[in-house]
């Protein structure tokens, strides 16, 4: 039953009832396998995607409930570990709300000396655990099956993972999808709603313009490259910034593609920008104590008069964490 290789999370889990929440291919299976690497106690192991008849031995130490569906009884006597891909609640369970690799994790899945050759990797093929374990010219396939067994409105999800950064509203949005597929208003919203409540995707508002067009990205912004032949690099690589932002509260604004208000900080993505570009960038800003501009490989010291300002690279940038 289990992979040949397990690579460790940041993320462990503990010997107590735990719910484990994401998208499918985030890696909740793996996490329960690297915590049975080291497990000596029984378990037993169901998944409720398996069509299979089950015949439930509820005797053993740890129950793992996979893609739970609420069939049967929770086991009050017993330690359970839950996954499912709806961000649902349970009571008395610790819950984890799984994102896939984040970059620090998939450099340490690659086994590689070099992080622009990982980087280079990570923006081709996404962030899923599982690519550690699949040969590159299958990942693409991969991505394939996992946006295929996603349980939503297909035409929905290609809209929004093939529009990752740009900014809409819900109705530009519904205007342009009723041109193409035969939806109602009240199914586009419901199914936006689950979309961002089971964390497929993430709206980011603009700063205390709520009603204003909102940036939209995907869990995975591989996804980009099986729906659309469009280039737009600074986007993909957006939405690959925004995932490694581990904040409560996330904004943009007119000057800056990222404002962390708890911290007064701007952040900018640019990829390939020169010094000229980037001052005349920070001019623009105002509000914030720190600027920290992304790029692909440049690395600039740049004074500011009004505010703190660090350009490094994307992989730089994460390690310095």
């Amino acid at each position: 039953m289990f992979p040949k290789k397990i690579y460790d999370r940041k993320i462990k889990l503990n010997y107590e009832n735990t719910l484990i929440t994401g998208p499918k291919g985030v890696g909740k299976t793996f996490l329960i396998f690297n915590f049975l690497k080291k497990f000596k106690g029984s378990w037993k192991y169901y998944d409720f995607s398996d069509y299979r008849e089950k015949n439930f031995e509820l005797t053993s130490d740890l129950i793992i409930f996979e893609n739970f569906d609420f069939s049967v009884k929770i086991p009050a006597d017993k330690t359970v570990f839950i996954t499912s891909s709806e961000n649902i609640e349970i009571e008395n369970f610790k819950k984890i709300e799984l994102k896939a690799l984040d970059f620090e994790e998939f450099f340490a899945f690659e086994k590689s000396n070099s992080p622009t050759n990982t980087f280079d990797k990570f923006l081709k093929y996404g962030n899923f655990a599982k690519n550690a374990f699949v040969e590159d010219y299958f990942k693409e396939e991969y991505l394939k099956d996992v946006f295929d067994l996603l349980p939503f409105n297909k035409e929905i999800l290609k809209f929004f993972f093939a529009h990752i950064g740009e900014k809409l509203t819900l109705y530009q949005i519904f205007q342009i999808l009723k041109k193409r597929i035969k939806i109602s208003k009240d199914s586009f919203y419901k199914t936006t709603n689950e979309l961002i409540k089971n964390r497929v995707i993430y709206e980011v508002e603009k700063y205390k313009a709520p009603k204003s067009p909102k940036k939209f990205f995907a869990y995975n912004f591989a996804f980009r490259n099986i729906l659309t032949n469009k280039k737009n690099f600074s986007h993909k690589f957006e939405n690959m910034v925004f995932l490694e932002l581990n904040e409560k509260e996330i904004y943009y604004k007119d000057t800056l593609n990222f404002y962390l208000p708890q911290k007064e900080m701007g952040i900018l993505i640019m990829p390939f920008a020169d010094e000229n570009t980037i001052l005349e960038k920070l001019n623009k800003v105002n509000d914030v104590k720190k600027i920290e501009i992304i790029t692909i490989s440049n690395e600039l010291e740049i004074k500011h008069k009004n505010f703190e300002v660090e350009v490094k690279p994307f992989w730089q940038w994460r390690f310095a964490e």
